[in-house]
């Protein structure tokens, strides 16, 4: 029979994962900045105090995330017998990908998450904040841990880029509290800044270049949508996470309440990323199976890139 399942504090929260000895950490499927550092920065954390932890993600790092050398630490392979497995950042059972099942079958389970999701872990430690790094830094403080320059930066990494930058309308003054709190304690704010806001690749440019040239305007230029084929992937020979901060693009544009970019990352499979400007498109994502933020989500879609644009347009359209 499955433990009932249990909101957890901080408080509870800390004192679980310091009586447990070897932890299995979760990264959500197609990791971001905030579910590798709240994983990364929790996985230090807890070795300052003797405990065993790995952790897990069944997709492959994006490029950018990968330059910071903790990162390879992170296994696409579930190995090994643990006290307690953690889902970092996971809004529901899905986002822990190829690992759902497992996690679903183990009875100790805990979920760290700020997306304010589903119960379906034992213990759910769950809060209304703009980055789940926040909450493992409520953790890591609480425990008495000491947050030294490398831990620091990975928990900046996910407060910055899941405030983007602090510019989303979910930074708060919380944010810059914690920001200042872990530039103190050595944070490297330009390395984190430079690899995920400025730097990139000529192929990545030029891809850029050759997307941005087409994008689509609907209903009056409320909506801009921009598209990236296999084909154009396969010949900058990029990866598809490459492709995450495009839809910037399109939502950048002043008269836009609605911006999209999707990428085929395999045949006539679409991710698809959703930015809004008071206009709720998590709602819109959740028609097609998706999820995040209230004004950035996203989802997958299967089918011909056309009819899958045309599908979009007009879940869109009942939005705006």
């Amino acid at each position: 029979m499955k433990s009932i399942k249990q909101t957890t504090t901080i408080e509870q929260a800390a004192k679980i994962l310091s009586d447990k000895n070897k932890i299995a950490l979760f990264a959500h499927t197609n990791p971001d900045g905030d579910t590798i550092g709240a994983s990364i920065s929790l996985k230090l954390a807890l070795e300052k105090i003797g405990k065993t932890v790995n952790v897990f993600c069944d997709s492959k790092l994006d490029g950018r995330i990968s330059c910071f050398d903790e990162t390879r630490t992170v296994s696409q392979a579930f190995n090994g017998k643990y006290d307690l497995l953690v889902a970092v950042d996971c809004g529901d059972i899905f986002r822990v990908g190829e690992f759902s099942q497992e996690y679903f079958d183990f009875g100790e389970t805990m979920t760290i998450d700020h997306h304010g999701g589903e119960f379906f872990s034992k213990y759910n430690c769950l809060k209304p904040y703009a980055s789940t790094c926040q909450i493992v830094y409520e953790i890591i403080k609480e425990s008495g841990i000491e947050i030294d320059g490398k831990l620091a930066t990975y928990l900046y990494m996910g407060l910055c880029t899941d405030t983007g930058n602090f510019a989303h309308n979910n930074t708060d003054g919380e944010c810059f509290d914690m920001a200042g709190n872990l530039f103190r304690c050595g944070a490297d704010i330009e390395k984190v800044y430079r690899t995920f806001f400025r730097d990139t690749t000529l192929s990545e440019t030029k891809l850029q270049a050759r997307v941005v040239s087409r994008i689509r305007s609907y209903y009056d230029g409320q909506m801009f949508l921009i598209y990236v084929t296999k084909a154009d992937l396969d010949e900058f020979g990029l990866d598809p996470s490459i492709t995450s901060g495009i839809v910037s693009y399109a939502i950048d544009i002043d008269t836009a309440k609605v911006g999209v970019c999707i990428c085929e990352f395999a045949k006539n499979d679409y991710k698809v990323s959703m930015r809004g400007k008071n206009c709720s498109v998590r709602d819109i994502c959740a028609e097609f199976g998706g999820g995040g933020h209230l004004y950035a989500a996203g989802c997958k879609i299967s089918g011909f890139l056309e009819d899958v644009i045309e599908k979009i347009v007009r879940a869109v359209g009942y939005s705006i």
